[in-house]
């Protein structure tokens, strides 16, 4: 399959060119422009060094100019005839960088000229592992807990520092079977945090996850709590949806209303003739009360209200 690219003679040969396509590290694309943004904050210091270079690598890695910040892009490796171009390169990737830091730290890189040389100054200045930090980061995992937020947003900010914490302290590794399972264990310690910190209505759930065999991983122990919860609001809003539905025929079958003042009108008038309720068979006089049961299918509650008014007293029970 043939690509569009910019053909460049290299050399006095004629014969000796080369294709500046898309996979080639100085092709440059409409969009790339020196006031481009490739993440949506700034550098501000070593507190969030770790993750402004990753992101920052990510953006590079997308736009195929990784290699200018890392140095295997240098100029010298291309012929004489691309110079021009690799400085236009150089030149969007370093306002790139510098559209991505703060103020203060504009004014040390904006006279430089490379954009290896800034990737490098700002990595010897502000990538440092203070162990305050890590001490602080390794307090706030193991006391982190679900409390009021949301299933979702507890994993997340779990997550959230764990990435930061890898970042800081990168766990080693190799390809080896021994190593895959350090990792195995290393991801069952954090399910075994992640679980700890879920409040305590979900014990069952939790208990239902370290049952299983084998013990599913994080993203799928995830999936599993964030169902309860889904199963659980959806109960509470039938719940509530129900409890209105049995509150509206409860105050339609008794026609209790207020006047303005606040007060209830007359029990004659509410009730009309309560004897002639009792003849059908529902209520009963009881120690001066007069009572009424009524049959609610799918009530789930048993609602229980009391009218007084100046001659009569009635109690009604509404049962499943």
């Amino acid at each position: 399959m043939e690509t569009e690219g910019i053909v460049v003679v290299t050399g006095s040969n004629a014969n000796a060119s080369v294709t500046i396509d898309h996979y080639h590290p100085l092709y440059l694309q409409a969009c790339d422009t020196p006031s481009n943004n490739l993440i949506s904050f700034s550098l501000i210091g070593p507190e969030n060094y770790a993750f402004w270079s990753r992101s920052m690598k990510i953006g590079l890695v997308g736009k195929n100019k990784l290699g200018f910040v890392d140095g295997r892009h240098t100029k010298d490796k291309f012929d004489e005839s691309l110079h021009e171009l690799w400085e236009k390169c150089n030149a969007i990737v370093l306002s790139w960088i510098m559209n991505d830091v703060s103020k203060e730290l504009l004014i040390g890189i904006m006279y430089a000229s490379s954009a290896h040389k800034v990737w490098i100054d700002l990595k010897e200045r502000l990538d440092k592992v203070d162990g305050s930090r890590v001490f602080h980061l390794h307090t706030e995992i193991n006391h982190l807990t679900q409390g009021t937020s949301s299933i979702s947003c507890y994993f997340s900010k779990m997550k959230e520092l764990w990435e930061e914490f890898d970042a800081l302290m990168p766990c080693p590794g190799c390809e080896c079977a021994e190593s895959k399972k350090y990792v195995e264990h290393y991801e069952y310690q954090r399910l075994l945090q992640i679980l700890m910190g879920l409040n305590d209505s979900y014990v069952q759930c939790r208990s239902q996850i370290m049952m299983r065999t084998p013990i599913p991983s994080l993203n799928k122990a995830y999936s599993m709590v964030i169902s309860e919860e889904s199963r659980r609001s959806l109960g509470k809003a039938m719940h509530v949806g129900e409890s209105m539905d049995g509150t509206t025929l409860f105050s339609n079958t008794n026609k209790i209303t207020r006047n303005p003042g606040g007060s209830y009108k007359d029990a004659e008038n509410n009730f009309k003739d309560l004897h002639s309720v009792k003849v059908k068979g529902i209520g009963r006089v009881v120690d001066g009360l007069y009572r009424m049961q009524l049959q609610l299918k799918d009530f789930q509650k048993i609602m229980v209200a009391t009218v007084q008014s100046k001659n009569v007293d009635a109690h009604v029970d509404l049962a499943i």
